[in-house]
């Protein structure tokens, strides 16, 4: 049985809120494990040797720490440095991101904490603006989620950093899985759960018997894929402040997934940026015989995957391939497979693989 450490009373208002979408909702989402299969060995580095690498010192130099001071906006924070991750990646220079733009606008106001999938939603749908523009006061939950001085051009600034799309970690006792995605340089918005004796604030905290009664979001860094005393781990910054851990930065030790307190989490990628092997793609033959359908997970799904991948509309390629084809049908099939169906004139447009989209692909891949 899964441990569901929310069903328990929480004493505490968690900045991360249990996710409270129908089981029929959570299906829709982008998952990792449909794009991206198991790596290989990777490489865990000494953390101090990690550190002294001439590209993290300067990333280490360069990344702003945050601290959320009396407000449960740590997934805003998350957000917020997200964004500006992937700014300092594209233009070199870090700027910081303001967390009350991205608190303010979260469904559940006015009361605090965030969910998760909310997260994803505003990253891609809103964006975020610059500190330096609308600052995130970080003193009461009123201030933070006060939306009176954000005016118009902000909103159509924001949109300038918005993500094109977010995927879910759903593999959340696997470190390997959220190693392989911080080693292809994204970050990962963690959501993790702990109690009062994990002595969070420490360097490297550690897992206890407590009761949970936090939910807490917070980034992976880039390619923070090291060991530490023998232990797998990944490097994360956190919104508590600089004076905490390396300077506001920490390590999470595999213990923390085997235990059970890493929740789905989440990346953002541009789906064309991760269709890094699609050119390689040997167009297939196949006849297709019978239809296929979101949540099928047979072997007929991987080669619709492969075909997809080959086809190209106006935004690229179908399906993107960053390392090789599962045999998922998911969220990102079928929004594939309804492109496909709008370049063919195929109705109606439901990602459902029917008589008549199976016969277009039997033409194309005989």
């Amino acid at each position: 049985m899964t441990f569901n450490p929310f069903k328990r009373k929480i004493r505490h208002i968690s900045g991360v809120l249990s996710d409270d979408r129908t089981e029929e909702e959570k299906q829709k989402d982008y998952k990792t494990e449909e794009i991206i299969v198991s790596a290989a060995p990777l490489n865990w580095k000494p953390y101090a040797d990690w550190k002294r690498e001439p590209e993290n010192i300067k990333m280490l130099n360069d990344l702003e720490v945050h601290s959320q001071g009396n407000v449960g906006s740590c997934a805003a924070q998350a957000l917020a440095l997200t964004l500006a991750i992937k700014n300092y990646q594209e233009d070199g220079i870090f700027n910081k991101v303001s967390a009350k733009s991205i608190y303010a606008n979260r469904r559940n106001k006015p009361n605090a904490g965030m969910f998760m999938d909310d997260l994803g939603k505003i990253g891609v749908n809103l964006g975020g603006i610059f500190e330096s523009l609308y600052p995130s006061p970080n003193d009461t939950e009123a201030n933070m989620s006060n939306l009176d001085n954000y005016i118009s051009a902000f909103q159509s600034m924001a949109k300038v950093l918005r993500m094109k799309n977010y995927f879910w970690l759903y593999d959340t006792t696997n470190i390997d899985s959220f190693a392989q995605v911080l080693l292809m340089d994204e970050t990962i918005t963690f959501c993790v759960l702990f109690g009062d004796d994990d002595g969070w604030n420490s360097f490297s905290p550690k897992v206890s018997n407590n009761i949970l009664k936090y939910g807490h979001a917070f980034d992976g860094i880039p390619k923070g894929v090291v060991q530490h005393q023998g232990n797998k781990s990944i490097v994360f910054q956190d919104s508590h402040g600089e004076s905490y851990g390396d300077g506001g930065r920490k390590v999470l030790n595999e213990e923390w997934f085997l235990r059970g307190r890493i929740l789905p989490s989440l990346w953002f990628e541009d789906m064309n940026n991760l269709a890094v092997f699609n050119p390689d793609v040997v167009k297939p033959q196949y006849k297709f015989l019978n239809d296929l359908y979101f949540g099928m997970r047979n072997d007929e799904v991987k080669v619709l995957q492969k075909c997809l991948a080959t086809e190209q509309d106006s935004n690229g390629y179908l399906f993107p391939v960053y390392q090789s084809f599962t045999n998922y049908f998911g969220s990102i099939t079928l929004q594939a497979a309804k492109r496909f169906q709008k370049k063919y004139n195929i109705e109606p447009v439901l990602g459902y693989v029917g008589p008549l989209t199976r016969g277009k692909l039997n033409k194309l891949f005989k």
